[in-house]
């Protein structure tokens, strides 16, 4: 990776990483300006998320990677022995792909799309900043075609002073892109589907194929990017989120033990475990 550097002990043997800070904007500075992680840290602390543009095993898969510093884009095809860097932004929260497009969404709401199938790199810029003080900002592409940008943000929790409550807590709006006139539309009704957020793939289902879903709801975890390192005594939210209502509940209790990894959401596959369900 463009940033980084392994390091190596007196056996040749990898025992950290050197990880460098500047983007694109940025020249290349000093090596002082650096952070040096151990082995099972960078994981952590430089991967932030991975976006694939469709199932390995198919073929001609392309990855897509938010990572430190700066949440910066790199890309990596399948064969390939590095990750290329992409140094036209930074500060990318959330990466999906449709159609042959990754979209990337900054932390600022400002929406970038890149095509990465030819022999040279295809960039947009399809939506400016417009959505002021976000906490975070993921993107999706609704099956009406519609794409929909939810904004995260983080208040101050009333019900601090209750045992095991956090300081803060999750506050989510969602808004239809108009790519055209270049805004943003605040909407409550996003009809029979559910959104999901967190560290994981964001996603837009179908109440019809999920039944046991609920309109209207966003189901969101924790997804800080240094909750899990540095403050592992503040419990993680893993929740459902009713934008008509403006309301929140916990899905499960916030128990200390989740922070042991970014709790994300996944849907188990039966028929891949062997398991036969009557």
């Amino acid at each position: 990776m463009e940033h980084v550097k392994p390091v190596l002990n007196g056996d040749e043997v990898l025992e950290k990483y050197e990880v460098f800070y500047y983007d694109g904007e940025t020249p290349r500075v000093v090596e002082e300006d650096t952070a040096v992680w151990s082995l099972e840290e960078y994981g952590h602390m430089v991967y932030l998320k991975a976006t694939l543009s469709c199932d390995p095993s198919v073929g001609g898969c392309i990855v897509m990677l938010i990572h430190q510093p700066y949440g910066q884009l790199s890309f990596a095809k399948v064969g390939d022995d590095h990750w290329n860097w992409l140094n036209v932004s930074s500060y990318y929260r959330d990466c999906v792909y449709h159609d042959g497009w990754f979209y990337a969404v900054t932390e600022e709401g400002a929406i970038d799309a890149y095509n990465l199938h030819g022999p040279s790199v295809i960039h947009k810029r399809l939506l400016p900043q417009i959505i002021q003080t976000v906490s975070k900002c993921h993107v999706v592409r609704a099956q009406s075609g519609d794409v929909l940008q939810i904004i995260r943000r983080q208040l101050l929790n009333p019900d601090h002073d209750q045992p095991g409550s956090r300081e803060w807590v999750t506050e989510i709006k969602v808004y239809r892109v108009d790519f055209d006139d270049q805004k943003c539309v605040n909407i409550n009704e996003i009809g029979d589907y559910a959104l999901f957020i967190g560290s994981s793939t964001t996603s837009c289902l179908s109440l019809k194929d999920y039944p046991d879903l609920m309109p209207n709801q966003v189901y969101f975890t924790d997804d800080d990017d240094a909750t899990h390192i540095f403050r592992r005594d503040d419990p993680p939210e893993v929740g459902i989120y009713d934008i008509k209502n403006n309301t929140r509940v916990n899905v499960v209790h916030p128990e200390l033990w989740m922070n042991w990894l970014p709790p994300i959401w996944l849907m188990p596959s039966l028929a891949k475990t062997g398991m036969v369900v009557p």
